[in-house]
């Protein structure tokens, strides 16, 4: 049995499936998804439901994974009440005009309805960070970081969910020196032109969305040994 850790897939269903075959994903192994499945890509609802459907495959929330869990009942009374959509806030418009979540919506509404039940149903439990002890080292995933109190060092269970989920943080933002924390939410090339499409080892942290959606590239790694993996992406290249 091996353990993963994967983030920021955002729809890329090929690009997940081709990096499953490439470690050669079996039943008897874990992966951890470090936030962000849904949103901006091509098919982030058979993305999900795939994921659904696999108990050894373990979703941590992310922001865009927060916002169909806050609107997905909304959705549901959509499908039978067009114009119920249209009475949602700025949060939702936030969504789906400046943060990808057309494409999400568009295909939840085109769902069955048993599809979009079931949907509900996965969301309305969310863990927003994972603690993992793996070859007697200790992990910690989490999908954005530990916000602006990182240096505090408090135990991540006092940290709220938007800490969790949304902050922008620095490489070695990290205040555990014995927890090898691992991080998505920002793309590395964000970071610089020196990380395109590759992880970044920080102190003791690891920041592993390499922009796959943005056309670099997928990654994972095996917490066993530390091995990195990657698949390149079919998506456009953006500047």
């Amino acid at each position: 049995m091996s353990v993963y850790v994967i983030s920021d897939l955002h729809g890329c269903l090929e690009e997940f499936r081709a990096m499953l075959d490439k470690i050669q994903f079996s039943d008897y192994d874990e992966l951890y998804i470090a936030g962000d499945v849904c949103d901006r890509g091509r098919y982030p609802i058979e993305l999900l439901r795939l994921i659904m459907a696999h108990k050894n495959m373990h979703l941590i929330f992310g922001n865009h994974d927060v916002w169909l869990a806050r609107y997905a009942e909304d959705l549901i009374e959509g499908k039978r009440n067009p114009g119920h959509l249209r009475l949602l806030g700025g949060d939702f418009l936030n969504w789906v005009h400046w943060n990808g979540g057309l494409v999400t919506i568009d295909q939840f509404l085109d769902s069955e309805f048993t599809v979009c039940y079931d949907i509900l149903e996965y969301l309305a439990d969310p863990q927003y960070y994972k603690e993992l002890q793996v070859g007697g080292r200790k992990f910690l995933i989490v999908h954005s970081g530990l916000g602006e109190r990182w240096k505090l060092g408090l135990p991540v269970c006092e940290y709220s969910e938007s800490e969790l989920i949304w902050p922008h943080i620095g490489i070695n933002d990290n205040p555990y020196r014995d927890v090898t924390m691992i991080v998505g939410h920002m793309p590395t090339f964000l970071y610089g032109k020196q990380y395109e499409g590759k992880i970044i080892h920080g102190r003791n942290l690891l920041h592993i969305d390499c922009g796959c959606v943005f056309g670099r590239s997928l990654s994972c790694v095996r917490l066993d040994d530390m091995q990195e993996f990657y698949v390149s992406s079919t998506y456009p290249y953006l500047e």
